[in-house]
């Protein structure tokens, strides 16, 4: 069965993995993060810049990837307090877009993860776990983005390739 659906590989992004509470990550650099999410396992947007509340005091920070020099700059490890990590990851995922009216049903045969709406919020983002892989897994307005360690890329291509018809 073909689904109606339209998967990409996606660029790479920059990303920073922020460790440590709100208030001392807000102390930090507040002012040039977003809005830090509201709730786990979602995503707060802003001024081109990605938020994700990924675990407890676990932070991923996402933008594009002309911004990475900026962003390290910014978020120097060196500087930071001994109660935050901030650790510069942007080499370590590959994300591909699952987009379309058939979205779902492709994210359900790659993951056991809930993503109906009533479970998976409309900013939603979590690691599960697609096609035996660690996944990080982001909702985006036409479907989800889906996210594996760079080594495995081309074998998720491959699954995402044959599932989807």
């Amino acid at each position: 069965m073909a689904y109606d659906v339209l998967i990409e590989k996606q660029g790479q992004y920059a990303i920073i993995d922020l460790k440590g509470t709100k208030q001392a990550i807000d102390d930090w650099k507040g002012p040039h993060l977003p809005a830090f999410p509201t709730a786990p396992n979602t995503a707060s947007r802003g001024d081109g810049l990605e938020l994700f509340w990924i675990g407890r005091d676990h932070w991923l920070l996402r933008a594009p990837l002309d911004r990475e020099a900026a962003l390290l700059q910014t978020f120097d490890p060196t500087t930071a307090p001994v109660d935050i990590s901030a650790v510069l990851v942007s080499d370590t995922l590959a994300f591909f877009s699952i987009t379309g009216p058939d979205a779902e049903q492709i994210l359900s045969i790659a993951s056991s993860l809930d993503t109906r709406p009533q479970s998976f919020a409309q900013n939603g983002v979590t690691y599960s776990e697609a096609f035996g892989l660690k996944a990080l897994i982001i909702r985006c307005p036409d479907g989800y983005e889906l996210a594996v360690e760079r080594s495995y890329a081309d074998m998720t291509r491959e699954y995402l390739t044959r599932i989807s018809g």
